[in-house]
């Protein structure tokens, strides 16, 4: 079972990144995204993983004609024996706070509370194996059902 220093370390080695979304809902948003990923410290225990990329839908719609670019930005923070995670879309000053992530008995990270956006209900975990790190979302809500599963890739030089 890794500890939040040996994620934050392998966090710190994350270059690539890609992601399938799917959506039980019908919403819409289901498709494929590829992209990198710039890491930067924030602070000793803490990483901002600036992402940039392209998301294409499985079917295109009015709403999704086509593939277009994306960015988000997260930081992760070692505390304890937790990781927490955030994300920075309205900026580093104000963080909105989606979770504190701990390690499970079988030594999979998953959130210690779920975030709540509205009625929507937002889940994840966390696996490593080798170079790649694995994020998996689930959203729960009145109007979404969507599972979007991060594959991060590490460079193992950095």
């Amino acid at each position: 079972m890794q500890t939040s220093q040996e994620v934050l370390s392998c966090l710190r080695r994350v270059r690539v990144l890609h992601f399938n979304a799917q959506s039980q809902a019908g919403t819409g948003w289901e498709g494929v995204g590829k992209g990198e990923v710039k890491v930067s410290a924030a602070q000793e225990n803490s990483l901002v993983f600036h992402e940039t990329g392209n998301w294409q839908p499985n079917h295109k719609s009015a709403e999704h004609p086509s593939a277009f670019a994306f960015t988000n930005t997260f930081r992760w923070t070692a505390i304890g024996h937790q990781l927490r995670l955030e994300h920075l879309r309205f900026g580093v000053d104000k963080p909105v706070l989606l979770f504190d992530m701990a390690p499970d008995e079988a030594g999979q990270w998953r959130e210690v509370d779920p975030h709540l956006c509205g009625q929507d209900v937002y889940a994840a975990s966390l696996t490593i194996e080798g170079t790649q790190i694995r994020v998996a979302w689930s959203i729960q809500g009145p109007r979404k059902q969507e599972a979007i599963v991060y594959s991060y890739q590490t460079d193992p030089t950095a």
